[in-house]
Parts: C-alpha cells; sequence; structure tokens
C-alpha cells in the first residue's frame, strides 16, 4: 500500500518526523514494562543529565535539554511522585529549587543504563546504512534556527 505521507514529500514531513518519534516511544514504553521500569521515556535525559551533574534548576534542565520549562516542570513532577528525583532549596537563592538524583534511582540506575544502551545498538542497527543521519538532522535543526519555519514560508508567501 502507498504511504500518502511519503507521496507527499515536503508536506509530509512533520507527520512522518512524529510518526517515528510515536513508534519510538511505544516501543521504549514498551521495552520499560518488559523490564518492570516504571519510568516514562521523556525521563531518560532528565535521569542522565542529573547523573552528570548531580544537581540543578528547573531552568537548567530546560536549558541544556532545549525543553520547554513546563515540559520539564511535568515531567519532575511524575519523577517526584515515584521518588526518582527530590528537591532542594539552592543555598544562595532560596526561589531556586534544585533537582538531584534519590538513592531510588541511583540503585535504580545499572538496570535503566543496561536496557538504554540496548536502546542505543537497536537505534545505531535501524541506522546502519544512513551514516549521514546524524549530520543531515543537525544540519536541518541548524537550518531551522537560522530561520524558524514561519519566518521561511512567509518570506516565500511575499513572492
Amino acid at each position: 500500500m502507498n504511504d500518502f505521507l511519503k507521496e507527499i514529500e515536503h508536506l509530509g514531513i512533520t507527520a512522518r518526523i512524529k510518526r517515528l518519534n510515536d513508534s519510538l516511544t511505544y516501543g521504549i514504553k514498551a521495552l520499560y514494562q518488559s523490564q518492570d521500569m516504571d519510568i516514562e521515556p521523556s525521563w531518560h535525559l532528565i535521569l542522565l543529565l542529573l547523573k552528570k551533574e548531580q544537581q540543578l534548576s528547573l531552568v537548567e534542565l530546560s536549558e541544556r535539554l532545549h525543553i520547554s520549562q513546563p515540559a520539564i516542570t511535568k515531567a519532575i513532577k511524575k519523577m517526584k511522585a515515584k521518588a526518582y528525583v527530590q528537591q532542594k532549596v539552592s543555598p544562595s537563592d532560596n526561589r531556586v529549587k534544585l533537582i538531584e538524583l534519590t538513592e531510588k534511582s541511583q540503585q535504580a540506575f545499572p538496570a535503566w543504563e543496561r536496557v538504554w544502551d540496548a536502546g542505543q545498538k537497536a537505534i545505531a542497527e535501524l541506522l546502519e546504512n544512513n551514516e549521514h543521519f546524524f549530520s543531515a538532522l543537525a544540519a536541518f535543526e541548524h537550518a531551522n534556527k537560522q530561520q524558524a519555519f514561519k519566518e521561511r514560508a512567509s518570506n516565500l508567501l511575499k513572492d
């Protein structure tokens, strides 16, 4: 059966990216469930960054991951409910809340990293014959950052 999104080429790019993201996200969720892991796919970047940095504010997490602050706040709230992260008041500024891993998450890290490593290898297999994927993705992201889609399309409407 023909894939209409492929057929319409550039007009279908956002839908194809979303479809791929959804497929991978649901696959990751299913993998986590099969391994009795009660974490969500969107948490692994936060967990890895907190492991590296020990403590970060919500703003720092948002900036470092290039994810909106409301999305980070929502994830942290869920992670706190599962006791994977905790919040502390910054000693230098009472308004700033620092996020850090709990002992529970520290103990879970070896199992998580085993699954994340398998996931990384699975992605590498998927990209086996496409060595230019990451450079093409980076170029696409850079071009979009230089001039956002709305501005590009608006300029083309002026012609």
